[in-house]
């Protein structure tokens, strides 16, 4: 279980960075990191769903949802307290 969860949040990571690189042209807010989180999200939601059905079954969405959604929300939190850090600091 923490394998999944670790493959998750590396995932969920790296697809938002990737993501982050076509709108790094936007200023650095908040709503920029909620903006970017969630369409990575639904690219990794998707990804996940399907690669579940790789041994012939049904896509499982709700699962990967909860799986890779909960990565989702931790790699957003981590994005807005790095934006919101040097508020804080000054």
């Amino acid at each position: 279980m923490l394998f999944i969860i670790i493959v998750a949040l590396v995932a969920t990571y790296l697809m938002s960075r990737l993501v982050g690189l076509f709108a790094r042209r936007w200023p650095d807010t908040i709503g920029k990191a909620v903006c970017v989180n969630a369409v990575s999200a639904i690219i990794v939601v998707i990804a996940g769903a399907w690669a579940s059905a790789a041994d012939g079954g049904q896509p499982k969405f709700y699962l990967a949802f909860l799986i890779y959604g909960g990565a989702q929300l931790i790699v957003l939190i981590f994005d807005i307290v790095r934006i919101l850090q040097p508020k804080l600091s000054a």
